[in-house]
């Protein structure tokens, strides 16, 4: 079973995008514990006109003004951290892709609309979890997927006494208007020149026979330790994540 999740978000943009269009923000100020992400209709990039070299919009300008910075046309990606059974879910990317091929992540994609749903549609788009026929949704995704059959909503938390995550609050301005705030997990990866936005979900499952399924590219879905995650080639923003819980 695989879910269509196009029109189930509130701020998607035009369908016709379809994953090869994306934002990227104008403007990024961080700024004591808030970050504020500034985009526009005209901040949109896509993969159809241009190659990857070419949408590192520029470099970062950073402008320290006392405890303010200020970055000017960033890119912006967005997606979970999804810890069951206090192990992590990771996924492993393709092998002819152009960054990390191989490497293991997480769900995560570039923003096509708010910072929040595109976390959570890679979520639902990226992993399906499967016990028998029935498929399994952290239940913060309830109010973005319809009523289908078989399918389990399981209790979610966003933070964990043994995974301390340090998250900040953020805003998401789309034309100047405010569209969402929430706390969330953050990282700058300078060589892509990109904001990493990564949802903390923790959750316990206690169903037997659990099968985990890359549902867009067919590849491999692992739960792991912290531990044994050190010893694995991870992507830039989950190996950060992984030295800030370990230390």
């Amino acid at each position: 079973m695989k879910i269509d999740v196009k029109g189930l978000f509130e701020n998607d943009i035009d369908t016709k995008y379809d994953d090869k269009v994306f934002w990227y923000a104008s403007k990024v100020i961080i700024e004591d514990d808030v970050i504020s992400v500034y985009t526009k209709n005209e901040n949109i990039v896509s993969f159809d006109t241009c190659d990857y070299d070419s949408i590192k919009v520029s470099q970062i300008n950073c402008i320290k003004q006392d405890s303010q910075k200020q970055m000017n046309d960033v890119l912006i990606s967005a997606g979970s951290f999804l810890f069951i059974n206090e192990k992590l879910l990771v996924t492993q990317r393709q092998l002819d892709t152009q960054f990390d091929p191989g490497f293991w992540t997480n769900p995560t994609g570039r923003c096509d609309r708010s910072i929040y749903e595109t976390a959570i549609k890679e979520t639902v788009e990226e992993i399906d979890i499967f016990c028998g026929k029935k498929r399994y949704l952290p239940d913060i995704t309830k109010k973005y997927v319809n009523d289908f059959d078989d399918i389990v909503f399981y209790k979610t938390t966003n933070s964990n006494e043994k995974f301390d995550l340090k998250t900040t609050l953020v805003k998401f301005y789309f034309e100047e208007k405010l569209i969402e705030e929430f706390k969330t997990w953050y990282c700058y990866i300078s060589e892509v020149n990109t904001i990493e936005f990564r949802l903390p979900i923790f959750t316990v499952l206690h169903e037997e026979n659990l099968t985990f399924i890359n549902n867009e590219f067919n590849m491999p879905v692992k739960l792991k330790s912290v531990e044994e995650l050190k010893s694995m080639d991870l992507v830039p923003s989950l190996k950060k994540m992984i030295e800030e819980v370990a230390s």
